[in-house]
C-alpha cells in the first residue's frame, strides 16, 4: 500500500512540475487529486433532455394556439387557409424600393420596414 501511495505521489508530482506553464493541465491534475469519485461529463445526456424539453414546448405552443384560435364572423374563411408557394418571381432591390415607397407613409417608426420616403418630412 505504501509503495502504491509513493508511486502515485511521484506520478502526480511529476505531472504538476511539468504543468507549471500550462494552467489548464495544472487545473485538471489538481481537480483529479481533489475529486476521488468518478467524474462524468457535465453535459452527458443534457442535449437529449434539452431536445425533449424543446419538442414538448413547441407541441404545447401549437396546441395552445390551435385551441385559442377563434375565427371572427366577419373574417373570410379563405384568408385562414395555409398558402403554399411553389413558384415565385424574383425582384430587384429597385423594385422593392419602389414598392416600399408606394406604401402609406403613416407606418410606425418601430415598423421593421419603415423607410423615410420624403413625402411627409418637413422641409
Amino acid at each position: 500500500l505504501v509503495v502504491i501511495w509513493a508511486a502515485k505521489c511521484a506520478h502526480f508530482s511529476a505531472l504538476i512540475a511539468s504543468a507549471e506553464s500550462c494552467p489548464a493541465t495544472l487545473f485538471r491534475v489538481t481537480r483529479s487529486l481533489l475529486k476521488v469519485e468518478e467524474v462524468r461529463e457535465p453535459f452527458q445526456g443534457r442535449a437529449d433532455e434539452f431536445v425533449q424539453f424543446l419538442s414538448d414546448k413547441i407541441a404545447q405552443i401549437r396546441t395552445d394556439l390551435n385551441s385559442d384560435w377563434a375565427v371572427p364572423a366577419e373574417m373570410p374563411r379563405a384568408g385562414l387557409s395555409q398558402v403554399i408557394w411553389d413558384e415565385f418571381e424574383p425582384v430587384t432591390p429597385e423594385e422593392v424600393d419602389k414598392a416600399v415607397k408606394a406604401m402609406n407613409a403613416t407606418t410606425c417608426l418601430l415598423d421593421p420596414c419603415h423607410l423615410p420616403t420624403g413625402r411627409n418630412q418637413p422641409g
